[in-house]
This record gives structure tokens, sequence and C-alpha cells, in this order.
């Protein structure tokens, strides 16, 4: 499969909003925004035996994630698609860190990934809770040093 990427609108800092705060940067509200997610083709899932929204590795060459999974008849069929925000589960962490000559552009909208389902979705539910957790304490213990 081929994993593509990109920023969702709800996460770009744009328009009047972003101007009138000066923002270039825009946190979100955790409780209000969905975790990050691997969309994956109905009839690539079923082949896989992944189910919608349980807990899958995603991997390449260059690392491993796990995500959740979006079952879509959107994606085409061989083809993933991630969004490349998340701190946890970050398709980044698959990507290439290599430099187009000419634009100097990362390379990190495509990469060939294999997807996996996690057998114990109790274990990966806990160990994604854990990781954003520990994530929030380091960032809070960073802001108040």
């Amino acid at each position: 499969m081929a994993t593509t990427a990109q920023i969702p609108p709800y996460r770009r800092p744009a328009g009047d909003k972003a101007r009138e705060n000066g923002a270039k940067i825009i946190v979100c509200d955790p409780r209000r925004v969905e975790t990050g997610r691997v969309q994956i083709n109905s009839a690539d899932a079923a082949r896989l035996g992944i189910a919608d929204r349980l807990l899958v590795w995603v991997s390449s060459r260059r690392g491993k994630v796990m995500t959740r999974a979006d079952i879509s008849d959107r994606i085409n069929q061989g083809a993933v698609y991630m969004t490349y925000q998340w701190w946890v589960g970050a398709c980044k962490e698959l990507t290439q860190d290599n430099l187009d000559p000419i634009s100097k552009t990362p390379e990190t909208k495509y990469c060939p990934v294999k997807i996996e389902p996690i057998a114990d979705q109790r274990w990966s539910e806990q160990f994604a809770w854990r990781a954003y957790s520990d994530m929030k304490a380091r960032l809070k213990a960073a802001a108040n040093a």
C-alpha cells in the first residue's frame, strides 16, 4: 500500500481568525478533535482483517506507528491516507527525510507501508493513552521550567 499525507483544514492557521489572533499555530482542544487515524479502503480492510475504529500498526522501512483505522471507500484500493500533525502515531515516522534537490521540500507525502491489526486492543488502547499522558506531562514540565 502507499500512504499519502496532508494537514487537515481544521488544523491549519488561515484566514481572518489566524490574522486576528496573530497565530502562526492553532492548538485545538483535544477533547473536540479526533485522534490521528489511517484511512483505508473497505476491501483492503476486509482482506487484512481490520475493523473500523480499531488501533492498527502502520509500518514502513523507516518506522512503525500505532493509529486508529478509519474504513472509507473514499480511499482508493491499495492506498491509505494519514494526516501528519499527530504527535503520537505521526506518519512522519514512516516517510523519508530526504529533500528534493531543487525545491528542498521534504519527501513526507508518500511511501509504501504495511498495515496490520493489533490483536490485543486493550493493550493498544492503554499504550496510546500512556503515550499521550507522558507527552502531556513532559510538555507541562517544560512549560513550568
